[in-house]
């Protein structure tokens, strides 16, 4: 009687266990507005064209309040590239070269063939306009970010989901004379997981 007793006692805390290991963690960071995001993790994929290239890479993106990495990887002529900045200087490397200069938008010229605004991409990708330069915004009626002209871009946001408490981009499609690009988000972390 005694060892059924310790079996049953030792099989229903295994399954015990067990059922807490599959429990998946949630995440308990909620935000009331997309500017409290100071960091996050993102990943999905950036497509582009100019008037003499095109391509697309996936990309995964961790985001710290005063630096932030951004690895691409996909047929952008490196195979794979790196570009990570914090306050004053960046780095691109790639597979053939590594490239230094003093903001992360002169490097992503390497990339795409076109100055892509890194800086201002940190405060668009939340579904704000960048408040280094004039802009022109238009809303919806759940005051949700649907066009921006900034920087000679003229941006649209056609998709939003609910991430955190708030919604968020997944879709952001931007023109610049005969310069375009798509960034579709899929995973979208704010709050933690930049590392």
């Amino acid at each position: 009687m005694t060892l059924s007793l310790a079996r049953i006692i030792g099989l229903t805390l295994t399954t015990l266990v067990l059922g807490a290991c599959q429990l998946r963690p949630t995440t308990t960071t909620q935000f009331e507005h997309p500017s409290q995001i100071q960091q996050w993790q993102m990943n999905g994929k950036l497509g582009y064209r100019t008037v003499n290239d095109g391509g697309s890479a996936t990309f995964d993106w961790r985001q710290q309040p005063q630096r932030g990495n951004i690895h691409f990887s996909g047929p952008l002529g490196f195979g794979s590239a790196d570009l990570h900045w914090d306050s004053g200087r960046a780095e691109l490397i790639t597979a053939k070269e590594t490239y230094q200069a003093r903001s992360p938008g002169e490097l992503a010229w390497h990339l795409t063939g076109f100055w892509l605004p890194v800086s201002a991409l940190q405060y668009w990708a939340r579904g704000l306009p960048w408040p280094g330069a004039p802009s022109e915004a238009g809303y919806d009626d759940q005051q949700r970010l649907i066009t921006l002209e900034q920087l000679g871009w003229s941006l649209t946001f056609d998709r939003y989901e609910p991430t955190a408490g708030i919604t968020l981009p997944y879709r952001i499609k931007a023109q610049q004379n005969s310069n375009r690009f798509t960034l579709l988000i899929k995973d979208w972390q704010p709050g933690g997981g930049a590392q």
